[in-house]
């Protein structure tokens, strides 16, 4: 059993194999290489088919193997990043800020290794979908904010991943609205069927704005209601509640333990195999 250390949690969490959903993938790829200062991996399943694969999915934060093993799992057809960063979501966000071009170079970076790997032609990404664990929101945050890039992005995957700071002149936990900002932008663009965001959330509890806190702020601006709801049933990971309108959709978690939290990561291709395949409408 494998260990993965949550800075979010401040803690090692044991990262045990998942149950097999679907028929495991093979997976081709490069391994873990340096890159911005923290780490990325590219992988994509065999056999490929002998046409271009347009979908591409870039995750934030989560040990390499644990990510690829979901993908296997999950019905994506697509080529997955995994990037890592060494630290909280500043850790994250201070790379895309330094560098305006650090999203393009992830992409152009992919289409290469894909490229050379399969020996097809590589063309450009007609489908885009960022995905985060924890800490990783700090990169998407940062990434929506230039719009070049909240224009390309087709779908946002947040798993248990979106925090923020909390309004300092409010006595009361009110979450810092301008962090939510480009958040809540993207998720009016969901519930209009125009992108798709999947958002889950635990019961763990921050000093910061949890993310059951973030994901009842999206809710409540855009006035959608959460209902019960137990279709995810896991011996370790039960879903309560959830919401949904458009494309936007926010599945609610108990548990508040570091275990509970890493749940969300080591599930997440039941989150992934909810994605659309189709990609954004260029007039929209």
């Amino acid at each position: 059993m494998k260990q993965f250390f949550c800075l979010c949690c401040g803690i090692f969490i044991a990262v045990a194999g998942s149950t097999a959903r679907a028929s495991l993938r093979e997976l081709l790829g490069t391994p873990e290489t340096p890159f911005a200062g923290g780490t990325i991996a590219v992988y994509w399943k065999e056999p490929v088919a002998q046409t271009q694969v347009g979908h591409v999915l870039i995750h934030f934060h989560g040990a390499a193997k644990t990510v690829a093993d979901a993908f296997a799992r999950s019905d994506l057809e697509a080529v997955l990043v995994v990037v890592n960063f060494h630290g909280l979501s500043t850790a994250y966000s201070t790379p895309f800020a330094a560098d305006a071009s650090l999203f393009a170079k992830i992409l152009d970076k992919a289409r290469a290794d894909f490229s050379q790997g399969t020996k097809l032609d590589a063309a450009d990404w007609n489908q885009i979908s960022v995905s985060s664990f924890s800490a990783g929101y700090g990169a998407v945050r940062e990434i929506l904010k230039t719009s070049e890039y909240f224009e390309r992005i087709d779908s946002i995957v947040a798993a248990d991943s979106i925090y923020a700071g909390l309004q300092s002149e409010d006595q009361e936990r009110q979450v810092n609205e301008l962090q939510m900002r480009d958040f809540l932008r993207f998720a009016k663009l969901a519930t209009a069927g125009k992108r798709s965001f999947l958002v889950s959330h635990s019961a763990q509890p921050t000093p910061y704005a949890s993310t059951t806190e973030t994901a009842n702020y999206l809710l409540n601006a855009l006035k959608i209601e959460r209902h019960v709801d137990l279709t995810i049933a896991t011996p370790t990971w039960k879903q309560a509640t959830s919401a949904t309108h458009g494309g936007f959709t926010v599945f609610g978690f108990g548990g508040e333990s570091g275990q509970d939290h890493m749940q969300h990561l080591q599930n997440i291709d039941r989150l992934w195999t909810r994605l659309p395949n189709c990609a954004v409408d260029p007039n929209s």
